[in-house]
């Protein structure tokens, strides 16, 4: 989706990087990675998901599917993870994350579009059917809200399967992991002669899927059988941009919850 016009239009007037996001989220902590990773300052937004804090014709008019994160820079809106992270490399080139033989951009676009791909029906389904439906659950008049703001169908139809107390169902939750294992399994056969997802370099690319290892571990999908991602997340999750930028997050929100749960030493808790 990319750079948005938006209704709510108190945004315009903002300098400079302003991040909407939630602590708990994957798909926030990837772009909250890159601004790390390139040492920008930026204002923090943060929407809380447990309060539904998203669900309001205020954060609609900035993102109009309702989802985090959004930037805004200096009024300019843009939505969707991916397209975050793109634009940020291409306004703000140095440090550079798509530093890669022109042969292997290619790599980083099939990472990033798979990452995106994914996340509906894989990543955010697995997550709803373990956790998320039981601890989010919205009120009637908070459903009633989410559904005359929310225009987007395949949305609707997701939080259709848990709305007025149903739950996702066995089926949906093995089609999930599925699409997980075989991911994940190309992922492994990727990281199993290199360091990165695309040789040579750290880019783009792991900086959107690490972050949802995190998620997917709080999750309990199980890494075992894939020892070359294992490695590959354990070097990025000791980075230090990535404890600020992800871990440090994601113990707030299980503080916040009241969520007593550590997995491989790290916090997890639910994501949007």
């Amino acid at each position: 989706m990319g750079i948005v016009v938006p209704t709510n239009e108190a945004v315009l007037s903002l300098k400079g990087l302003h991040l909407y996001h939630a602590n708990r989220s994957n798909c926030a902590a990837r772009v909250r990675l890159l601004l790390e990773e390139k040492r920008l300052d930026w204002t923090s937004h943060h929407i809380d998901l447990g309060k539904k804090e998203n669900i309001s014709e205020e954060y609609f008019g900035i993102n109009p599917k309702g989802l985090v994160p959004s930037l805004v820079h200096d009024g300019t809106v843009v939505v969707e993870s991916n397209d975050i992270l793109v634009y940020l490399e291409e306004a703000f080139p140095e440090p550079g994350f798509r530093s890669v033989p022109a042969g292997q951009q290619a790599e980083i676009d099939h990472w990033l579009k798979k990452s995106g791909d994914m996340h509906l029906p894989a990543i955010k389904t697995f997550q709803y059917s373990k956790i998320n439906s039981r601890l989010v659950k919205k009120t009637e008049d908070e459903e009633t809200l989410y559904w005359k703001l929310q225009k987007d169908p395949d949305l609707l139809a997701f939080h259709g399967k848990h709305r007025q107390g149903e739950s996702f169902s066995e089926a949906d939750l093995a089609g999930a992991t599925m699409l997980l294992d075989e991911t994940f399994a190309e992922m492994n056969r990727a990281l199993t002669d290199r360091e990165w997802l695309v040789d040579g370099a750290y880019t783009l690319a792991d900086i959107s899927w690490a972050p949802t290892i995190t998620t997917l571990t709080g999750g309990g999908y199980d890494f075992t059988p894939y020892p070359a991602v294992q490695r590959w997340y354990s070097v990025i999750s000791e980075r230090p941009q990535f404890e600020k930028a992800v871990l440090e997050w994601r113990r707030m929100a299980t503080y916040a919850a009241g969520v007593d749960r550590t997995i491989s030493g790290t916090a997890s808790t639910i994501q949007e």
